[in-house]
């Protein structure tokens, strides 16, 4: 019989430490929530068409960022399309016009892509990678 009382005691001592440290944990003020990831510091980058070039012709951007193409002399536009180049994880492009002229696209899938300005290609081409 003592050992079903001991047993007891010590199981019901035992819930009541846990209990007691869980009911504590939630009213411990040191214990901050984390805070909710924000989407604001989103990046925005000039692609400027010159020539028969884009400069850059490669970047590295985050999800969400803004890619504004900026035709500052010539006949251009911005092909990445995925009929032009199928491996694209999504379509973005512009029709062909003498500058000036901005054109801007906000990446939202992951991956590679290529962009060409139909005019000049193969020449005139550059890549995005997004990550």
């Amino acid at each position: 019989m003592k050992r079903i009382n001991l047993f007891y005691t010590c199981s019901v001592l035992l819930i009541s430490l846990i209990g007691g440290c869980a009911y504590n944990n939630l009213e411990d003020p040191q214990i901050v929530p984390q805070p909710t990831p924000s989407n604001n510091n989103n990046q925005k980058y000039t692609v400027t068409a010159s020539g028969m070039t884009f400069t850059p012709s490669s970047l590295t951007i985050s999800i969400g960022d803004t890619v504004i193409f900026d035709n500052v002399s010539g006949f251009h536009n911005v092909n990445g399309t995925q009929a032009t180049f199928s491996a694209n994880p999504a379509s973005f492009g512009n029709t062909t016009a003498n500058a000036p002229w901005n054109y801007t696209f906000v990446f939202t899938v992951a991956g590679n892509y290529t962009y060409q300005c139909d005019v000049h290609a193969p020449g005139m081409a550059g890549t995005i990678t997004v990550q």
